[in-house]
């Protein structure tokens, strides 16, 4: 006990060492350590004169420097220890902190995505399902479709796809697909659906993971560009498509063809390249400038043929290609043949200038019909009776003219036209001949002269009386330049005929004006047994070239 009365004054300092020792760490505890030793030793106790210490005191001093070195290690290591402890502590709350961050940004980013998140077990079932994909695909609650089979949701080809995706991802392999299916409120959609495995810590497949973005409306724009691809692709127009710096790079199949290019490579061209330098001006310097000052142009053009270098007319519209901007991204061109149109044109003018002269002609002979039929008349109503009549016949033989254009007439038809009014064809007026075409102005004067036959026939010959018949026949004799037409009027069964005395127009009318116009002969016999009349005339002069047929055209029955 004495022992220990001698030491205790030097654990007075401990409490002071273990403070310094805990807030000032291991190095200022040691030095506190020594300092309390050289305290207690030389102040607190009484030393004796000469200055040393007994043993017992040399003894507590020493022990209690060990002692307290010791405590100051511990406690350094306890200081150590709290200050890792407090260091993990802080790293488990930034740990907790980032997950809870993490947890609330991909729930955020499940809950904003536009995308069907979806977790299947691996037999297909739906056990989890974005607040984003319940969105877009309708669903009013969730549990009412949990542990349904996801591959059940899709139809057709779509329902096949999504069971061959399932089990890929159950043998760890990942899958896509385009299919369609309805939203829970019967929404038809587009989807693509991309299909992977959720792997476990052993590598394996636990879960599958499904993923379906809504491409309705893209489906509907590219199937609006196939429209337009079709469109484009099918029209005998001239489409085609530039760059802003003129470079083509688009011709459909028509444009190919119209210019000769086929399936050569278009790239290194340019709009100037597919016009003749004139018209190449004209696009650069009229045509673009008006595009890009009012947004289209149309004008005729002429477009050259790579091959043969031929000029083609062509009606060309362009206007510009923008974005949604309005920003130009190139320009783009409807073009059609004008050829046609062209051809059409010519031969309108040339039709109009040959309606002309036919109209001029006509009006020739009208007036020649007027003045002689007024000339020979011998009171006003048979005058005004026989021009009507006339013109009458005329205008049946401008009938069959103008069915051909004017070009032409059909001798049967003109025949028919000129005769049917003065008798049953077929019974009392007979037209027996092959197929001829007749020049226009040998069908006027034909038409005018069977008139006129008709109505002598009517009134003074065969067509007078019941038993009396017309014969009309028609033939070609010979062949090459040689070749003659020739045609018979011949009357029987009439009255005694009789040469008049005096030649009045319709005599002048049949003979002159078939002369003149087939360049051939035209003569009348009065033959007892009735009236003759025939024409003869070169082939070339009466038929229109190609107007002749191989066979008869027998009109008898008729």
């Amino acid at each position: 006990m004495a022992l220990f009365a001698e030491f205790a004054p030097w654990f007075l300092f401990t409490p002071a060492v273990v403070m310094v020792t805990l807030l000032l760490g291991g190095g200022a505890g040691l030095w506190a350590t020594l300092l309390s030793t050289l305290c207690a030793g030389c102040v607190l106790l009484d030393p004796p004169a000469s200055g040393n210490l007994t043993s017992i005191r040399w003894t507590a001093s020493a022990v209690y420097a060990a002692t307290t070195s010791g405590l100051v290690g511990l406690l350094v290591v306890l200081r150590q220890a709290l200050r890792a402890s407090d260091a993990a502590r802080d790293g488990l709350l930034r740990v907790a902190a980032d997950e809870a961050e993490r947890e609330a940004f991909l729930t955020s980013v499940l809950a904003s995505s536009t995308d069907c998140i979806k977790v299947l077990d691996r037999d297909g079932k739906l056990t989890f399902m974005s607040e984003g994909g319940q969105r877009v695909m309708e669903v009013s609650d969730f549990n009412a479709i949990v542990g349904c089979p996801w591959p059940d949701f899709w139809t057709g080809s779509g329902h096949i796809d999504a069971l061959a995706a399932v089990q890929g991802a159950r043998e760890g392999r990942s899958a896509s697909f385009v299919g369609r299916a309805s939203t829970m409120r019967g929404t038809p959609k587009w989807w693509h659906v991309a299909v992977s495995p959720i792997r476990g810590l052993d590598g394996t497949s636990q879960r599958i993971l499904s993923v379906s973005r809504d491409i309705t409306a893209l489906r509907k724009s590219e199937e609006e560009r196939d429209r337009f691809v079709r469109l484009a692709e099918n029209s005998t127009d001239f489409i085609g498509m530039a760059h802003v710096d003129g470079r083509m790079f688009y011709m459909n199949d028509a444009a190919r063809e119209l210019v000769g290019l086929g399936a050569a490579d278009i790239t290194e061209l340019v709009i100037a390249d597919f016009f003749p330098p004139e018209e190449a001006a004209i696009v650069a310097n009229e045509v673009l400038p008006a595009v890009g000052r009012d947004g289209h142009w149309a004008v005729e053009l002429r477009v050259r043929h790579f091959v043969t270098g031929e000029p083609i007319p062509v009606l060309y519209a362009m206007f510009p290609v923008t974005d949604p901007d309005g920003n130009t991204l190139g320009y783009g061109t409807v073009t059609r043949d004008f050829r046609a149109g062209k051809r059409a044109e010519e031969d309108m003018r040339m039709m109009n200038g040959e309606l002309a002269h036919r109209l001029k002609n006509v009006l020739a002979v009208v007036q020649s019909i007027a003045l002689q039929t007024l000339r020979n008349a011998t009171d006003l109503p048979s005058a005004s009776e026989n021009l009507s009549a006339r013109l009458v016949a005329l205008g049946a033989a401008t009938d069959v003219l103008t069915g051909a254009s004017w070009r032409s007439a059909d001798l049967c038809a003109l025949a028919e036209h000129a005769l049917a009014p003065h008798g049953e064809l077929g019974t009392r007026i007979v037209l027996d001949g092959p197929a001829v075409t007749l020049q226009p102005q040998v069908a006027i004067a034909l038409a005018l002269a069977l008139h006129e036959l008709a109505t002598n026939a009517a009134k003074y010959g065969a067509l007078s009386t019941k038993a009396g018949r017309v014969h009309l026949a028609w033939q070609v004799d010979g062949t090459g330049p040689e070749a003659r037409f020739r045609l018979t009027w011949r009357e029987q069964g009439g009255p005694p005929v009789a040469k008049p005395t005096r030649r009045g127009f319709g005599s002048t009318l049949i003979e002159r004006s078939l002369r003149s116009y087939s360049g051939g002969t035209a003569e009348t016999e009065y033959r007892a047994d009735g009236l003759t009349f025939t024409l003869d005339a070169r082939l070339g002069d009466a038929i229109r070239e190609g107007g002749t047929g191989s066979g008869g055209a027998e009109v008898a029955d008729r």
